[in-house]
């Protein structure tokens, strides 16, 4: 009997310690289909900012205040990671998130890549998709969307680095509405969202 409770308590801590040294707690299960709506409102607040502040050219200093707001709103409460987010836009425009584990807005050894959101302007989609394989996808407006100023910027930055308006044509992802998170990100994000602007 006492070799049962053993072997029982044994398998209690396995158990336990198998999920905690998965990550099911860890920074890199970020819910991508919170990742997608927060990416999409900040494109859209900022641009509405751009154009309130009648902004005619998007410059590389507007890409790095996108930035700035993008760690904003990827850190607003619920939170979608343990550590902080950082968010970079990169050469191509898409946007790379992270978990800063020491919150120095850089990419460091230690940290985890949780996120990248691309923008599909053939298809008029967003797409965020994880190191994992997992995608989720929301469409938007073509007309609305893509005819601001800072879209604009973005797909020419696109174009500059090669990418060509076909290369998300054979993507596999889920649309937002059918996309369910992992247990580990949805316990991050109970309820709530993104509120302010900027």
């Amino acid at each position: 009997m006492g070799n049962i409770k053993g072997l029982l308590f044994l398998g209690v801590v396995a158990v336990i310690g198998f999920t905690y040294l998965n990550g099911s707690s860890g920074p890199a299960s970020a819910d991508l289909g919170v990742v997608l709506d927060r990416t999409k409102v900040a494109i859209e607040q900022y641009q509405d900012y751009l154009g309130d502040q009648k902004i005619t050219e998007v410059t590389d200093q507007h890409m790095s205040e996108l930035a700035v707001y993008m760690n904003d709103v990827m850190n607003a409460e619920p939170r979608i990671s343990d550590a902080p987010v950082a968010v970079d836009i990169l050469a191509d425009a898409s946007f790379l998130g992270y978990a800063d584990v020491n919150d120095n807005l850089i990419l460091d050894e230690g940290d985890t890549k949780l996120f990248t959101v691309e923008i599909d302007s053939q298809n008029e989609r967003l797409i965020a998709s994880d190191g994992s394989g997992n995608a989720t996808h929301t469409g938007f407006s073509g007309t609305g969307f893509l005819a601001g100023m800072l879209i604009g910027n973005m797909l020419t930055r696109q174009r500059s680095a090669g990418v060509k308006p076909g290369s998300f044509n054979n993507r596999t992802s889920t649309p937002r509405s059918a996309y369910k998170s992992s247990s580990s990100a949805r316990s991050r994000v109970r309820s709530g969202g993104l509120s302010g602007g900027k």
